[in-house]
């Protein structure tokens, strides 16, 4: 009898053993989204809009030739904060200045807005008058103002390898990093573009580099494609979601080249 027991357990360890070494020989694919580990990607977020205009163009618009900003963010919440008033950072200081943690220097990135109306902070209210419509902080003895939030952050397609990863805000060739943020702007652009399409819907126009030269020499996703595109009248882009919202979605490819999502596939985003 003993000897029977020995043997049973003898052959279910040897079929344990078999089956986990067949488990290790094949192991499941990876798929990471999640760019920043305290930052959720679409899917683990809360974050749901509507696809149509958060609000309707104001008739009697500002517009302005977008500029070189003094931007910090804090890596904690992702919020970004832009150098403003009688107090903001002197050119002198901000550029040798070593931010400490949790902030750091936005990334400094050349523009192709033809124009631009920022209307507020993201946390002040949509019915906010005048100054009220930024919400200030002092930092380091200088003035800045609430501009925009990052709240999810992804890999498209996602990564099937990560070992190459090394840099910040590094994207791998043929994948995007798409960034969903609250910043309640209005954006312009005439004549020309740089139009990004999925082919499934979705369109985005390129609106800053890293170099000041735009290029459509790009390794992009399969079925995507990217050209420049004559527009017979300007572009407008407000903030999508529901009135109040101001949501965007921001693209950047391989080469630091940003994409805001102008068209929607779907009436809601995330689709799923």
């Amino acid at each position: 009898m003993i000897f029977r027991i020995s043997l049973m357990t003898l052959i279910f360890c040897i079929a344990i053993l078999s089956s986990c070494s067949k488990e290790d020989d094949n192991p499941e694919p990876i798929c990471v989204t999640q760019v920043y580990e305290n930052l959720p990607d679409i899917g683990s977020s809360v974050i749901s809009y509507p696809t149509a205009p958060a609000l309707e163009i104001p008739e009697n618009i500002q517009w302005s030739v977008p500029a070189s900003a003094k931007e910090i963010i804090n890596n904690n919440d992702y919020k970004v904060y832009l150098g403003a008033g009688p107090l903001a950072m002197p050119t002198n200081v901000w550029d040798t200045y070593e931010f400490d943690a949790p902030w750091s220097k936005n990334l400094d990135r050349f523009l192709h807005i033809d124009s631009t109306v920022l209307l507020r902070s993201p946390s002040a209210p949509s019915n906010c008058q005048s100054v009220s419509c930024f919400t200030p902080m002092q930092y380091l003895g200088y003035s800045w103002i609430e501009l925009a939030q990052t709240v999810s952050n992804d890999y498209v397609p996602c990564l099937t390898d990560t070992s190459n990863l090394g840099g910040i805000r590094e994207v791998p060739e043929g994948h995007f990093e798409i960034s969903t943020i609250k910043k309640c702007q209005i954006l312009q652009f005439v004549d020309e573009i740089y139009q990004l399409t999925d082919n499934n819907g979705n369109y985005y126009v390129m609106h800053a580099t890293e170099t000041g030269q735009q290029t459509t020499n790009v390794s992009l996703p399969e079925g995507w494609t990217l050209e420049v595109v004559s527009l017979d009248e300007p572009l407008i882009i407000p903030p999508f979601g529901n009135e109040g919202d101001c949501y965007f979605n921001i693209l950047i490819d391989h080469l630091g080249q940003g994409y805001h999502q102008y068209i929607y596939a779907d009436i809601v985003y995330p689709s799923n």
